[in-house]
């Protein structure tokens, strides 16, 4: 069900919005329902648009349904981007000039060589309906008369587009992992700013959407702008994926193939948080954002990919000194690569609990099916990807003794983006641990 205006704003007024931890009780979700923009993926495509293997689309529909459902009747109220970027175009001309201004900007046609067609690109989008502009930004635009039309601004693009660019502007397959663009932290949001050229667009339509949004731009929610605090020469990434508020001030972040050094140092500036805890994760695939191999089951426990457990080195981040004066650099303080101890330490947490599978191939097979990658509904009650082994798996080790609920939801359809139900899922709403 796709909530209207009418109950997202009473759902926002009810509980309002601000995420004090990663397992306290989920009020509020952001979730993106795939649509079109699964259709434009192709074999020859897959590598740029970032997936693995193919979706089939209907698979795709019904395991995020069943997924959205699972979390409705456990409490949780789901909001769709896409209903909140309609919501936002259509009550704000302002909103859609800038969503045209950026979309252009990060189009084929940005560069100044290229101008004519960028000016086409901008007219033809400005007689677009609010409406029109959603699926044109969310689903793409392929240079083409079925999709362009036939006015005047279609013809100029068709006539001066390169015949190797498909797309005037391209799909976002990824929104569907909608943990990635953006994080509410107590009353921050930071927008992110992501590695891919296949996802510049996504933290532009969120800015959009928090900036323009009927209710959402005045629910209280500061933007932070925490890569203006960048003082290197090296373009600063932070993917949300690679970010856990434990609450209390203390921010976890996984320095890994999306996530830089840059950018947790970036972070680290805003003096927002008491303590930036920062692991370095392999740069390879398997391991894209800290999510994949360490997320937050309860108040004093993670999921853990235990291979990786005693190579990921940890780090604190100090940013002033004790009279508050800023280091030109952030000092990054080693807590050593034994992951289990160095949190255990840097947490005051003794008694903090890891959960992975029985064995190291049980383990890897795991983890490459995304399993290491939960959500807390509640403290201790996660959802999980479906087929974990039964005897050896991590849910198994999870339920022993009912140490934990779990609730599994199909992966087919969703695990092709390599992502898993944490990626898919942005608190607006969650409450202290």
């Amino acid at each position: 069900m796709n909530p209207s205006e009418s109950e997202t704003k009473y759902i926002l007024a009810e509980f309002g919005v601000g995420v004090q931890s990663e397992v306290g009780k989920l009020d509020i979700v952001l979730m993106h329902r795939p649509e079109r923009e699964i259709l434009r993926l192709r074999k020859a495509n897959l590598h740029y648009f970032l997936y693995a293997a193919l979706p089939d689309i209907d698979d795709t529909r019904r395991s995020h349904d069943i997924f959205s459902q699972y979390l409705r009747d456990h409490g949780v109220h789901v909001l769709y981007l896409r209903n909140l970027l309609r919501e936002t175009l259509v009550s704000s001309e302002e909103a859609c000039k800038k969503l045209i201004a950026g979309v252009v900007a990060h189009s084929y046609y940005g560069d100044m060589d290229k101008k004519q067609a960028s000016i086409a690109l901008r007219q033809w989008l400005l007689d677009r309906t609010p409406e029109q502009l959603v699926e044109d930004i969310i689903a793409g635009v392929v240079c083409s008369t079925e999709e362009l039309g036939t006015s005047d601004h279609a013809q100029a693009l068709i006539e001066l587009n390169n015949p190797i660019n498909e797309y005037v502007i391209p799909p976002l397959p990824n929104l569907l992992f909608m943990r990635d663009g953006f994080s509410v932290i107590e009353k921050n949001v930071f927008i992110w700013q992501m590695t891919k050229p296949a996802r510049r667009n996504e933290p532009l339509l969120l800015r959009i959407i928090f900036l323009y949004h009927p209710y959402l731009s005045s629910s209280g929610l500061n933007i932070v702008e925490w890569e203006a605090t960048n003082r290197h020469d090296e373009y600063p990434t932070v993917e949300g994926g690679d970010v856990a508020y434990l609450g209390d001030g203390v921010v976890l972040i996984g320095c890994s193939e999306r996530t830089n050094r840059s950018g947790i140092e970036a972070v680290a500036r805003t003096s927002l948080f008491r303590q930036v805890i920062a692991i370095i994760i392999p740069p390879k695939r398997y391991y894209i954002h800290l999510d994949t191999v360490l997320s937050s089951v309860g108040a004093h426990a993670f999921t853990l990919h235990g291979p990786l457990a005693e190579t990921m080195e940890v780090f604190t981040l100090e940013h002033q000194d004790i009279n508050n004066n800023i280091f030109a650099k952030p000092k990054w303080i080693s807590h050593g690569c034994d992951i289990r101890q160095a949190l255990r330490n840097v947490l005051d947490d003794p008694e903090l609990i890891f959960y992975d599978a029985q064995d190291e191939e049980t383990s890897v097979c795991e983890q490459r099916h995304c399993r290491h990658n939960v959500v807390a509904i509640d403290d201790y009650h996660v959802v999980i990807y479906a087929g974990s082994d039964p005897e050896k798996g991590i849910v198994t080790q999870m339920i022993r003794n009912n140490a934990c609920q779990v609730g599994p939801i199909p992966p087919e359809g969703l695990s092709e983006g390599d992502g898993g139900v944490h990626c898919m899922t942005n608190a607006l709403r969650r409450r202290a641990k």
